[in-house]
């Protein structure tokens, strides 16, 4: 099985949140949430690989110093075949940890999008296009901001897949897909936005599929909103993004401020930075 997570640019993160994080603060969550959902896929004895889907320097950049503890191979695919020059060498290619950059190019599912915030529907085509070519037989697309996932909620969506076919995880709270395990990867298209999960278990219905639908508290919750963290902070899951919270001092800005209130985070921000600097996935 092979493992999609796209991941837009660190600099304009989490923008809903802006209101009450610094544009620092988002940036250094969004690093802790890949942290987390990396953790749980690299557990996953059934994964061969992991894809990162982006067309940001910056996010190629911090992957190549973070990653280099996980056993699970990992490459960048750069769905913007305009972007001359993205795919020079940028990770630390550790002999634990290979790396590679490629391009979608070759990608006949989806046209090339220009924009560097690459959409979700276009890094799913893409990615699903260039897989397939490679013989993969199985891909899981998950998103980069749920951070409670666990190698447990991986496993119980794998249980319920069957090949071919379509298994998939519901956001909580909009509508939305937290996880999408489809066999092959290019058995249905995307239909990432409002109200998605309904739209996936449509398609796969429209190919003659009955989608599995798997429940689980860490595929859930994707952090978007002031009240999906304080949901993460109610939680209590151990993860990388709880303990950034805590330790940024974020956690008590919220408990103590107006939830309309901008959280005064230089601090905090140092703080995080720290964390972010001596930390390393896996």
């Amino acid at each position: 099985m092979q493992v999609v997570v796209p991941v837009k640019s660190f600099k304009n993160a989490k923008k809903r949140l802006a209101s009450v994080l610094t544009a620092g603060q988002r940036s250094d969550l969004m690093k802790h949430m890949i942290d987390d959902v990396l953790t749980a896929i690299a557990a996953i004895v059934e994964v061969e690989g992991i894809t990162v889907v982006t067309s940001d320097a910056e996010v190629v950049e911090w992957l190549g110093q973070c990653t280099s503890c996980l056993k699970t191979p990992l490459r960048v695919f750069d769905p913007d075949a305009s972007q001359a020059g993205f795919n020079q060498p940028r990770l630390n290619q550790q002999k634990s940890n290979p790396v590679e950059n490629t391009t979608g190019n070759d990608a006949k599912l989806s046209s090339i999008n220009n924009s560097a915030e690459v959409g979700l529907c276009h890094a799913y085509s893409t990615a699903a296009a260039d897989l397939l070519a490679r013989g993969a037989g199985t891909m899981l697309l998950l998103p980069a901001d749920i951070p409670l996932v666990t190698k447990a909620d991986i496993q119980a969506l794998l249980a319920e897949h069957t090949y071919p076919g379509v298994s998939l995880a519901a956001a909580g709270s909009d509508g939305g897909t937290n996880a999408l395990l489809v066999s092959p990867p290019d058995i249905i298209a995307p239909a990432f936005g409002d109200n998605s999960c309904q739209g996936h278990i449509a398609h796969a219905r429209e190919q003659g599929l009955q989608p599995a639908v798997v429940n689980t508290p860490g595929l859930s919750l994707d952090i978007d909103t002031v009240e999906d963290i304080r949901a993460l902070l109610a939680a209590g899951r151990e993860c990388a993004t709880l303990r950034y919270l805590l330790d940024s001092g974020i956690a008590a800005e919220l408990e103590n401020s107006a939830e309309d209130g901008h959280l005064q985070g230089t601090k905090c921000q140092q703080s995080g930075a720290q964390n972010q600097t001596n930390r390393q996935v896996g």
